[in-house]
């Protein structure tokens, strides 16, 4: 089961597109307000070697964002996941620093350089008015930990639903573009691989082997 992650993100920002009765949101952490980077569990047993604690700095470290308008942060997250709609993915960029607040803590962050990704457009089909909720999902995708999907990583988080009531304008021109002022957190987390069934097979024939050798 993956751990739930405080992934600590999201600047998203946001302008209207009132005419096609959409929205677009630029996902990104580096220009939030809070500058919270992605970083990996602080305890050493749920972190890669050293890395207990730190900012995420790989860019094969990859981010997804999840949206479903209204407001949906009451919610499991299986059940926001199932209405929700799958949006853009990022990576970590490894040449933005690691200035910022780390869980809460202003100024700098304590987990070092990285943590941060680049912004990409998401486009809110459907959207006119009123709250949209959100999750955000990040994995490493490469190394003995990583794969291709969120599912597929043993080294993975994802972020506490949250809401957003201003999210976009849609009158007249574009305003200046807000940051989203509820940004939760997230961290990276290691998972033990399940046994596959061949191998439980093969520990279930040894022990039966060792079992018949004892009785004979």
């Amino acid at each position: 089961m993956k751990k739930a992650i405080v992934l600590s993100i999201l600047g998203i920002t946001a302008s209207g597109i009132s005419a096609f009765g959409q929205g677009a949101i630029n996902f990104g952490n580096y220009s939030s307000a809070s500058y919270e980077p992605v970083y990996y569990n602080p305890t050493a047993s749920s972190a890669p070697a050293g890395l207990a604690g730190k900012n995420a700095n790989t860019p094969t470290t990859e981010v997804q964002l999840f949206y479903a308008i209204g407001n949906l942060t009451g919610d499991s997250t299986s059940a926001f996941l199932a209405a929700a709609t799958a949006g853009v993915t990022t990576f970590i960029t490894t040449s933005y620093n690691g200035a910022g607040s780390y869980m809460g803590l202003p100024a700098t962050s304590t987990g070092g350089v990285g943590g941060y990704f680049s912004p990409v457009e998401q486009i809110i089909a459907g959207w006119s008015s009123g709250p949209v909720t959100f999750l955000a999902q990040a994995w490493e995708t490469a190394g003995p930990n990583g794969g291709a999907t969120y599912a597929a990583s043993h080294l993975s988080g994802e972020s506490a639903l949250w809401m957003e009531t201003d999210v976009v304008s849609t009158t007249g021109a574009p305003p200046p573009t807000p940051a989203f002022a509820n940004n939760p957190a997230i961290e990276l987390s290691l998972s033990v691989p399940e046994p596959t069934t061949m191998a439980l097979g093969g520990l279930g024939l040894a022990a039966l082997m060792f079992f018949r050798r004892k009785n004979v």
